[in-house]
């Protein structure tokens, strides 16, 4: 045992200033998938925490009344993936908007009171769709042909509908940054070995002439790859955590990565480094 950890710090030592370039380069992948994670976290934290709120918002035109306001939201639920359509008439819609905007919205209900002016706020209706069973086209879909009604000014999608979108789009940028990173530091540690086997060329030579097994020269390429992959990665994170350290009374509420988030992260670039170092011996030795 005590040869093969000599022989692995040997193989360590070959590498010289290229490990700590490669600590940079690992270090640094490692920052902006940390970054990515820590928002995609965030996200999340937002979707559980936030109330309910429609998933879409039909803004209806001045013209349409009450009646006809509420004739429309039943033949909008006839639809079968909408779950509830509520009417917001626009007396109900100022009244929120003075709630809503405080202060502002004072001012605004003063300015256009029925009495003295016109209200600025459309009737509207809440559309409440399934949002785990449909998807984003689906949903276009939908908003699509609630605006080709007549009555219907213009469609937003609010609330969840908004943020699952988020979550969406955060969710697909995430998995490809971790394909990105993974390619990244197996090519970082790929290089550094093959440059660290390159210059011990002729000591593995002369260990093999001496009859030395395919272990024990594995053994040296396996703790190389996964001193570069977990260090890397723990530089990494360290620099990660001083910047949110540096940042954290603009992030607010924002919590770091959780422990788990972080043990992955560094067993991952250990995992990488391992395979690294495999296929690097059976490619060099």
């Amino acid at each position: 045992m005590r040869y093969h950890f000599k022989n692995a710090i040997s193989h360590i030592a070959y590498a010289g200033s290229t490990s700590m370039m490669s600590f940079i380069g690992i270090g640094f992948v490692t920052v902006l998938l940390a970054t990515l994670l820590l928002n995609h976290s965030f996200i999340l934290q937002q979707s559980e925490f936030k109330s309910h709120a429609p998933t879409l918002v039909a803004f209806l035109k001045d013209t349409v009344n009450e009646s006809k306001g509420r004739a429309l939201v039943s033949q909008i639920e006839k639809s079968g993936q909408v779950l509830a359509v509520n009417y917001a008439s626009k007396a109900e819609s100022l009244a929120r908007g003075e709630t809503q905007f405080q202060d502002l919205g004072i001012l605004i209900k003063e300015a256009f009171a029925e009495t003295r002016g016109v209200n600025p706020f459309p009737a509207s209706l809440k559309i409440y769709v399934d949002e785990e069973l449909i998807t984003r086209k689906a949903l276009e879909q939908i908003s699509l042909n609630i605006k080709a009604h007549d009555e219907i000014e213009d469609v937003l999608l609010t609330g969840q509908g908004q943020l699952k979108d988020r979550i969406r789009d955060s969710e697909r940028t995430t998995f490809i940054a971790i394909g990105a990173a993974v390619v990244a530091i197996w090519f970082i540690i790929g290089s550094v070995i093959k440059k660290t086997t390159i210059a011990r060329a002729e000591e593995i030579t002369l260990m093999k002439l001496l009859g030395m097994v395919r272990r024990y020269l594995l053994v040296p390429f396996i703790v190389h790859g996964l001193f570069l992959g977990g260090l890397g990665a723990l530089c990494g994170l360290g620099c990660f955590y001083g910047m949110f350290y540096v940042f954290k009374p603009q992030l607010g509420a924002v919590g770091f990565l959780s422990i788990y988030h972080s043990i992955l992260i560094v067993v991952a670039g250990m995992v990488i480094g391992l395979l690294a170092g495999f296929t690097a011996h059976r490619k060099f030795v």
